[in-house]
């Protein structure tokens, strides 16, 4: 009889996917956690539980806690076979890198061999990575939500408690998380050691001359099997419009490529068109300085070098516009969550919500790949996701209406836009903060309620730009307003400096009024292509924008942001 209501979670998730220099690590972390999951979950299965979150049956796509009815008197014994199940899962994991990394090269000897010191770095970080928490609760005689409620609080004590203890890490930290020792052996430093690692598996697995030195938790995500699927890098991701315009028209730059970089080169996906990396695709990594960084070629003919920039230009010539320099991070989360699961007042009610999620789940992927993103985790109202800049709004748009269509709910995004060769961390960090500023509630400039997105734009040159607007009133808008800066034949519809002008004259206009609509008219009277089909109509248009900027933490001149981010957009990411 399952009279009894079992928690069971752990931790650490966001700094565990984080922890990366190359999208892949953030790819393999993220499915590192759901192998785990799945292996907690099924061990409660197996043992007589009855999974309420997440709902029956498991899909592809695990969340890091479980709620599940078990018998009273096997809870104990169901919750730590659950937590044997995930440590053994990790261990299964860690030990195809350890293999790969000792043993399982084609050329062994090539490499340094782990001796004693080696081995002990592994064993203490690999051993001390997860923290597992469990409560359970008695449901006899209670209601479920009482047995829910005595099991979540200990659970949150048992954090709180924090009974795991703190392992020092001595030595040279590793260049993924910062905070751990790299591996190493008695013999070789850790930058001795990866650089011997980097020349034996090459600049698609590590960069050359021991830049990069891993911890044990690093080199799981970089060497496990987990590891041998592809996953696109920053670079492809930001380049991925400017690949399928150029479709048909690179085969000559693809032969002085090769050519180029002779050894060193190396395919990334299965595309006769282009089968290696988006970065080839920019025409600043085709210096002697880059490509001896990313791909450990040291003195690049000069010759085939020319060629290769040549023939890239003449691609440009004929595919415009050129790659967008810049690509997103959406984080999407959905509002109010916990307070949703504490309405949920039955099983069935919470069942309910449970299998809600999981088909929420289920659209993620298609929709992530309808707009040429890639899908980096999905937690059932947590979905962190790359985008080409193009894509990325109506992709973080999309994913919002359809949470709501399935759930009810309301979620809310953070969109970072970074340079494809921005570090990898920190952009995370801005899509995390633009997301937490998208859910902030009554705080001055602040979206007023959840249901918004908030878009940190980190560009090159200038200062950063933070915008933030309810799903409601920015819906179709933003799209339409960025068709209005793009050209065709006939020119834009509406000129780039309208964006600039609306965000000088904001300054003098704090309220969206009649003032404000009056100014907004102006200029786009002032600004509209009068001969271009598209042109907008400037009373249409004054009334859409005024509206818009009435939902606005700071009315006009957050729609002057709005506005310059629409025409960043629209010019592929250029000034």
């Amino acid at each position: 009889m399952n009279d009894a209501l079992l928690i069971f979670t752990f931790s650490p998730i966001q700094s565990f996917i984080t922890e990366a220099r190359r999208a892949s690590d953030l790819y393999v972390g993220s499915r590192i956690l759901v192998r785990l999951a799945q292996a907690a979950a099924q061990a409660i299965e197996k043992h007589e539980g009855m999974l309420i979150y997440p709902a029956p049956p498991l899909t592809d796509d695990v969340p890091n806690k479980f709620v599940a009815r078990v018998p009273w008197q096997e809870a104990t014994t169901i919750a730590e076979e659950a937590k044997r199940a995930l440590l053994n899962e990790w261990s299964r994991i860690a030990d195809t890198a350890n293999w790969r990394l000792t043993t399982g090269w084609e050329i062994p000897t090539r490499g340094p061999l782990p001796d004693a010191a080696w081995h002990a770095i592994w064993a203490r970080q690999v051993s001390h990575q997860w923290e597992i928490y469990w409560a359970v609760a008695s449901m006899d005689s209670r209601s479920y939500r009482d047995a829910y409620d005595e099991a979540s609080r200990a659970v949150d004590a048992a954090k709180r408690a924090r009974t795991f203890a703190a392992v020092e890490e001595h030595g040279v930290k590793d260049t993924l998380s910062g905070c751990r020792e790299a591996l190493h052996t008695g013999k070789a430093n850790a930058r001795e050691y990866w650089a011997e690692i980097s020349e034996q598996v090459g600049a698609a697995k590590l960069r050359p001359d021991g830049r990069e030195r891993l911890d044990a938790i690093g080199a799981v995500k970089r060497f496990s099997d987990l590891a041998e699927k592809h996953f696109p890098s920053t670079s492809t991701v930001a380049s991925a419009d400017f690949l399928e315009g150029a479709r048909g028209q690179l085969a000559d730059y693809r032969d002085s490529v090769e050519n180029l970089l002779g050894s060193s080169r190396y395919r990334v996906q299965e595309d006769s068109d282009w089968p290696y990396d988006g970065d080839l695709l920019f025409i600043e990594t085709l210096t002697p300085q880059r490509l001896e960084s990313s791909y450990g070629l040291t003195v690049p003919d000069p010759g085939w070098l020319q060629m290769a920039q040549d023939t890239l230009r003449e691609v440009y010539k004929q595919v415009k516009p050129r790659p967008a320099p810049y690509y997103a991070i959406i984080a999407l989360d959905g509002d109010d969550m916990g307070k949703r699961v504490n309405e949920c007042l039955t099983q069935t009610a919470h069942t309910e919500l449970s299998r809600k999620l999981t088909d929420f789940a289920d659209r993620v992927k298609p929709v992530v790949k309808e707009h040429q993103g890639s899908l980096i985790y999905n937690g059932g109202d947590d979905v962190l996701a790359l985008a080409p800049l193009s894509s990325a709004f109506p992709l973080a748009r999309a994913l919002a209406v359809s949470f709501k269509e399935v759930t009810g709910g309301t979620a809310s995004a953070g969109i970072a836009i970074v340079h494809h060769l921005y570090p990898l961390g920190a952009a995370l960090q801005a899509a995390r903060a633009a997301e937490r500023q998208a859910k902030q509630v009554g705080r001055k400039n602040q979206v007023e309620g959840k249901n918004a997105v908030c878009v940190h734009s980190l560009k090159r040159s200038g200062e950063p730009l933070e915008i933030r607007s309810p799903w409601e009133s920015v819906g179709e808008v933003f799209a339409e307003v960025m068709r209005l800066f793009q050209g065709d034949a006939q020119g834009e519809p509406l000129s780039s400096k309208f964006a600039y002008d609306v965000l000088h004259a904001a300054y003098a206009l704090p309220d969206a009024d009649e003032k404000c609509r009056a100014e907004l008219k102006r200029l786009i009277k002032r600004h509209r292509n009068p001969n271009h089909l598209d042109a907008p109509n400037p009373d249409e248009w004054a009334d859409r924008l005024r509206t818009w900027a009435a939902s606005l933490p700071d009315k006009a001149e957050e729609l002057g942001r709005w506005l310059v981010f629409a025409r960043f957009v629209a010019q592929g990411g250029r000034d």
